[in-house]
């Protein structure tokens, strides 16, 4: 049986036994006012055939806090996040 290699979508970390991953979940075809995110852990059991949504695979929490912070970019582009304001100082 050959055995999957899962990655996380932000950095890229393989996953190993120890671990302790999350998913993102995303719907695929959000109108504007209906786009969300939500998290859980990766043991969530979701139908991966469910094209309506986008699985992510998310190494732990600092993976998950960057991905949030993306998802809440998205929502007003002009809008920087605090630790992108620091970085150009």
């Amino acid at each position: 049986m050959e055995k999957t290699v899962i990655s996380c979508n932000v950095c890229s970390r393989m996953k190993q036994e120890a671990n302790h991953w999350f998913v993102a979940i995303t719907p695929k075809d959000a109108s504007e006012k209906r786009r969300g995110i939500a998290f859980g852990p990766s043991e969530v059991v979701i139908d991966e055939e469910d094209d309506s949504l986008i699985l992510e695979d998310i190494c732990g929490q600092e993976c998950l806090h960057k991905r949030l912070s993306r998802w809440i970019e998205s929502l007003n582009p002009t809008t920087k996040a605090p630790n992108q304001e620091n970085e150009a100082l």
